[in-house]
């Protein structure tokens, strides 16, 4: 996987995670530290759609 950008449910900060930085639970989730407030957050993989390769940034 990708860098993955998020943002965090708890901060609202984006979180930019490397592969080494978050643990994949199952086919859908994953499991990360803030590095902003250090709260552990899960969140849902997209897997279908326009977002499924990525974040799409620019313009």
């Amino acid at each position: 996987m990708s860098t993955q950008v998020r943002s965090c449910p708890k901060c609202f900060q984006l979180m930019w995670l490397k592969p080494d930085q978050y643990e994949v639970l199952d086919d859908v989730f994953v499991r990360a530290k803030c590095p902003h407030c250090s709260s552990t957050v899960r969140f849902r993989l997209v897997s279908e759609g326009a977002n499924a390769a990525g974040p799409k940034m620019g313009h």
